[in-house]
């Protein structure tokens, strides 16, 4: 295992470990806790001493109200502390309803006559403060019937001066919606100035973790609308918006303060819809950071039971979103889990800057779960360490950030510094190029003056290698289009009478154009002359075929090939096709057959099989063939030029000349290609069937 999850797995239970011992109370003197609904503070020397903790047993009057309390019912209730937990002190009793609290202290003599405060912390869910059984003050509208109640959960302090050494605190709570009802955060008393002090520190604590988290979710957000790189900066910086917006209504609940009027019910919303967020963004935050280790269905799964709890809480009530937070932490519980089990599979070797993600993750669970472990198992107020935690994760994750960029820096300085070198000795290179261009531009010119006239002549050379269009065959007439790609290309036809009455055309096309093509070309044009009388267009592909692969193999000389012979006294044509496109068969009422290949392209096997097909071939039937170069328009839309359009179009025009015909096709496939350059020579031959004239 890396190095680093090691450090990993041991955080969460070290730092658990030191949690439960700061719990203990070791450190607290026996006189300094109530017991038995009192607590003696006369031991207390200076007068600047506190805040201390009212903790520990207050006599407890369940259904009870102030000034109508039976003293003979009563018992002992420790706070903080739900009274509907189970314990082993004292019984349970049910959620909603209302109690009363009662506390007798003995003060020290340095407080009598100065100005003390009592800070309230959380109580669910509202409650009247009584001293001495005058009313001190309130948070919401306590009542015995759950109608009148009016749920205020907002730490408060109330001041007052004890003209003698023993005062008595009453409080009378009441619960009508919280899953747990009491106090669950400890009372404290101490000099006005002390818990000033210390309640400043506690809302600076909350200022300073509310302006961090949304700074750096800023900054974050900044950070992707400026790259577009990745959206796990995006993700984060809406997570930490969303945290930083939950530390106004947690803890000590700026919100509150800044916006008295807001119900409970809002306050308690906007704090389970954030938290829910903020949960829904760390795990689309995780995935985009480690998507190779994340399964992709997990995470559409707890996005789409995140977005049910979110419904629930915008039209649930006060009582049933109370209730319903405890599956939510559940489900926070087991998306933990599973990201302890992605983290244990992650190589941390290939993520680079990934451990500050994983410190990062660990203190933010291990906070999380700090504050669970008070919910569910003290059954009590928690100090809300998740969302320092956060602020200790965003930073690490700036870390990541910072990392990136500074060796990002360092990477662009170091080719700032080469790009200096190099244009010093450009700059010395310049002088002596200029002069070497110039000397070279001058015999390139040269030298592509003299390639341009020996391509012209190969150009005449090639052409006069073809059958001249302007020649006559007795019982045909024919003529072609013939279109390199550059001056020279690699298509070659030959139109000739063998024998009285039989017609013999050939259309090859050697891979590739320009003027290696060309010379595959004169090739062909010396080996077809001798095997031009052969019986049959099958053995003169053979023949070929063996012939190039003996004597240019060296040279990879593949071209597809097509032969036709025209039987004029039996008005029939015979052809076969070694690997040529289909070609067309025109009849003379404009109807029309595609003539399919009927063996392998020539040049690639020793030994070829290659049939032979005939076809009918009467007086006004046309034959229309043509390389490929015609049906290679690459254009993605407005695809015409398939064999069965251009057969289709040929149709139509069975009654134009041959000329026209192939200048109607050569049009449409210009339009058809639009400012598209073409990819290959085109070669186009049309020959019509006519009667032999005496």
């Amino acid at each position: 295992m890396h190095t680093s999850k090691y450090l990993f797995f041991l955080l969460g239970p070290i730092g658990f470990l030191i949690f439960l011992l700061s719990l203990t109370p070791w450190h607290k003197e026996e006189n300094l806790r109530a017991y038995r609904g009192a607590i003696d503070l006369r031991g207390i020397q200076s007068a600047s001493s506190g805040p201390v903790d009212l903790s520990g047993e207050w006599e407890f009057f369940w259904s009870q109200e102030p000034g109508k309390i039976l003293e003979s019912f009563h018992g002992n209730m420790t706070v903080p502390g739900s009274w509907n937990r189970e314990t082993e002190l004292h019984s349970s009793y049910e959620r909603f309803g209302y109690a009363t609290y009662r506390l007798k202290v003995l003060l020290p003599d340095v407080w009598v006559g100065k100005v003390l405060t009592i800070g309230m912390g959380t109580v669910w869910s509202s409650y009247r403060i009584y001293l001495d059984g005058e009313i001190l003050g309130e948070s919401g509208i306590p009542a015995t019937s759950p109608e009148q109640i009016v749920a205020r959960v907002q730490p408060r302090s109330f001041s007052f001066v004890p003209s003698s050494s023993q005062i008595e605190i009453t409080l009378f709570v009441t619960n009508n919606f919280a899953r747990q009802g009491g106090i669950s955060s400890p009372v404290k008393l101490g000099p006005s100035e002390v818990m000033l002090s210390t309640r400043t520190r506690t809302i600076f604590t909350d200022i300073f973790a509310f302006s961090s988290l949304v700074i750096m979710g800023i900054y974050h957000i900044s950070l992707y609308l400026y790259l577009r790189s990745s959206k796990a900066p995006l993700y984060f910086g809406f997570m930490s918006m969303a945290i930083g917006l939950r530390t106004l209504v947690t803890n000590t609940r700026l919100l509150m303060e800044f916006f008295p009027t807001i119900p409970q019910g809002g306050i308690q919303m906007i704090e389970q819809i954030s938290m829910m967020s903020a949960t829904a963004l760390y795990i689309l935050f995780f995935y985009e950071t480690f998507s190779l280790y994340v399964s992709k269905l997990y995470v559409k799964i707890s996005l789409g039971i995140v977005a049910i709890f979110i419904l629930i809480t915008l039209f649930g009530s006060l009582e049933f979103n109370s209730n319903k937070i405890a599956y939510f932490h559940l489900f926070i519980g087991l998306t933990i889990g599973y990201v302890l089990y992605v983290i244990f599979g992650i190589d941390f070797d290939k993520e680079s800057n990934s451990s500050y993600i994983l410190y990062g993750s660990g203190i933010l669970f291990l906070g999380v779960m700090i504050d669970l472990f008070y919910t569910y198992v003290l059954k009590v107020s928690s100090h809300q360490i998740s969302h320092i935690a956060l602020v200790l994760f965003v930073f690490l994750q700036s870390l990541v950030i910072a990392s990136d960029r500074s060796s990002k820096y360092k990477e662009a300085k170091l080719l700032t510094e080469d790009l200096q070198t190099m244009n010093l000795e450009l700059f010395e290179m310049k002088e002596k190029l200029v002069q070497k261009v110039e000397d070279r531009t001058r015999t390139l010119n040269d030298t592509l003056q003299q390639i341009n006239r020996e391509l012209e002549i190969a150009q005449n050379v090639q052409r006069k290698i073809l059958t001249p269009p302007e020649r006559e065959i007795k019982g045909i007439r024919f003529d072609y289009v013939y279109k390199p790609l550059e001056k020279v290309g690699g298509d070659f036809l030959d139109i000739s009478e063998i024998n009285p009455g039989q017609v013999r055309v050939l259309l090859a096309d050697a891979v590739g154009h320009g003027v290696q093509a060309s010379l595959m070309t004169m090739a062909l044009k010396t080996e077809y002359e001798e095997l031009k009388k052969l019986d049959c267009p099958t053995h003169v592909l053979k023949e070929l075929n063996g012939r190039f692969l003996r004597k240019f193999d060296t040279l990879e000389s593949i071209f597809p090939c097509f032969v036709a012979d025209i039987y004029l006294e039996q008005k029939e044509v015979l052809y076969a096709s070694a690997g040529h496109p289909d070609q067309v068969l025109l009849s003379p009422d404009g109807k029309f057959e595609l003539l399919h290949k009927t063996g392998p392209i020539l040049g690639l096997f020793d030994d070829l099989e290659i049939q032979f097909s005939t076809y009918k071939f009467p007086l006004g039937s046309r034959l229309l063939l043509f390389s490929d170069g015609l049906i290679e328009n690459r254009r993605k839309e407005n695809r015409w030029s398939t064999v069965e359009t251009i057969a289709a179009r040929a149709g139509t025009l069975s009654g134009v000349s041959l000329q026209k015909l192939l200048e109607d096709l050569v049009v449409m496939e210009e339009k058809s290609r639009g400012d598209e350059q073409r990819y290959d020579d085109i070669t186009i031959i049309a020959i019509e069937s006519r009667e032999i004239l005496s």
